[in-house]
């Protein structure tokens, strides 16, 4: 049988396991169902002459490692000269900044009492403190906790090693609420909630559920820099490595079989008929479309059968796209970047509400792009595109995503930004609107969920996506995962994919 490797999927994971085993030395083929690269880091038109640069837009958690390792600099990828600029406007008064939100000098401007700014200040500095050993435990495998006890035991010396003052507060943070972890240590209702938005993407719970407060934490480890160009452009650099070394990669060509006899692994069948024998496969997309519809539930052990069907992973959140004929400002601020909506905990605690009932929020919580500004290219001259992530709309809304639905929740989002950006109804060209039905149907999203399965401590590190494959192999000999329903997680790491191709090289 050939040695070649079948990746399923051309998303950030599926292309670094590619170029990272085609770097070893194996052949890989690349197959991806839609007719464009990059999965949900994908370059998109929506409106002529505009286009979208992912669904995703935070790149910040790109791990230099796999940048290194594959050389992505050589093959055109170019980190962000200029930090990150976060406005967080408020209904009545001057905007608050988070001024180099995502690195290591992170700090606060606005209307903050000076304690507010000093709390911050030593807020940020924790987090940075805490950063190498939550990077530790993300950039590898997950360690065996019945297995060899070498790795927990320097875990737990690197533990030690923050001193009693940090380690106590890593080890009561991570069952914590975000909005229990935020009061305790800053005082401005608005900030803990700018701070707390991106630790809640993707999640079926708000921020007064438990162990929220570990998310913000996840985010931590990258080390803040960002991919000039945005998710596309680091699709861009991976997709022209991984053909530098002789990886091929096919559009179009979605996986309607993985072909299975006597528990191993004998190809793929694509939907046309074509089959490609391989001994290998790694899936790049969601476990339970792999094991359920790829696979078939008849061919997997029972107990891996149940715990797929019951992995939690409910979406709760909505794209919208926004080309305009101008740039997006906000009154006392200016033009802005990034911008972040929701003035207190409570409010999205009740943006939250919405979906427990199969509905979408009113007031919904927007985590706001305009990556037009650091990629012009992406719109004519003069022109912006805004790039909207929407928590929470439910996935099973009441009565269906209908036209009607998908407008109405399109014009709360824009009533939610226009009451801070007055101007933004008049600029507005065009508008695209994606449910988070419209993502299971663009980009195979089960269920809608950005994140291939929450976030959850049952579904983290040797629990992701279950017992069972939780090192990326499978019970079925051949088969591995590579995608955002492994270890590490979800967001644009890359690290998942390159932890699979360790996986698979190691044999």
């Amino acid at each position: 049988m050939s040695d070649r490797v079948v990746i399923i999927g051309a998303g950030h994971n599926g292309l670094t396991t590619a170029a990272t085993l085609a770097k070893a030395g194996r052949e890989v083929v690349v197959l991806e169902a839609r007719s464009v690269l990059g999965g949900v880091a994908a370059r998109e038109e929506f409106h002529a002459g505009y286009t979208s640069n992912g669904l995703l837009h935070d790149t910040s958690s790109v791990r230099t490692q796999v940048v290194r390792d594959l050389d992505l600099e050589r093959h055109g990828l170019r980190w962000r000269d200029q930090p990150l600029d976060i406005c967080a406007p408020q209904d009545h008064g001057d905007p608050i900044w988070i001024r180099n939100a995502l690195g290591p000098r992170s700090r606060v401007e606005g209307p903050l009492s000076n304690g507010d700014a000093e709390a911050f200040a030593r807020l940020s500095a924790l987090l940075q403190r805490l950063r190498p050993l939550i990077s530790r435990m993300l950039d590898r495998p997950a360690a065996d906790p019945l297995g060899n006890p070498l790795p927990l035991l320097l875990d737990g010396l690197a533990l030690r090693r923050l001193g009693i003052a940090d380690m106590t507060e890593l080890m009561r943070t991570a069952p914590m609420s975000l909005a229990d972890w935020l009061r305790h240590h800053l005082s401005s209702e608005r900030l803990r909630a700018a701070l707390a938005v991106p630790a809640l993407e993707g999640q079926f719970a708000g921020p007064w559920s438990a162990s929220t407060a570990a998310n913000l934490l996840l985010q931590t480890a990258g080390d803040g820099r960002e991919v000039r160009g945005g998710p596309a452009a680091l699709v861009d650099a991976l997709a022209t490595a991984a053909r530098s070394l002789g990886v091929e990669v096919r559009a179009k060509s979605p996986v309607e079989r993985i072909l299975v006899d006597g528990g191993q692994v004998r190809g793929v069948r694509l939907a046309g008929g074509e089959e490609i024998t391989c001994a290998t496969v790694a899936a790049s997309c969601d476990p339970r479309h792999t094991f359920l519809q790829l696979v078939g539930e008849q061919l997997l052990p029972l107990q891996l059968a149940s715990d797929v069907k019951n992995l939690r992973g409910r979406g709760t959140t909505a794209k919208v796209h926004l080309a305009l004929s101008g740039p997006l400002e906000v009154p006392g601020a200016g033009t802005v970047e990034a911008l972040r909506t929701g003035d207190t905990l409570d409010a999205l605690e009740r943006a939250f509400d919405a979906v427990k009932y199969r509905g979408f929020s009113s007031q919904p919580v927007l985590d706001v792009r305009v990556p037009s500004m650091s990629a012009p290219e992406l719109c004519p001259d003069g022109h912006h595109v805004v790039s909207i992530l929407v928590h929470y709309a439910a996935y099973d809304l009441d009565g269906g995503w209908t036209r009607d639905q998908r407008q109405a929740l399109g014009d709360t989002v824009v009533r939610t930004l226009a009451a801070h950006c007055p101007t933004l109804p008049e600029q507005i060209i065009a508008t695209e609107i994606l449910t988070p039905v419209d993502l299971e149907d663009r980009y195979g999203l089960v269920a809608g969920h950005i994140h291939h399965g929450e976030h959850a401590p049952d579904q983290l590190l040797f629990m992701r996506p279950t017992i069972q494959c939780w090192r990326y192999q499978t019970p079925i000999g051949g088969l591995y995962l590579c995608g955002s329903g492994s270890h590490p997680g979800g967001g644009i790491t890359c690290m998942p994919g390159a932890l699979a191709a360790r996986a698979i090289l190691a044999g």
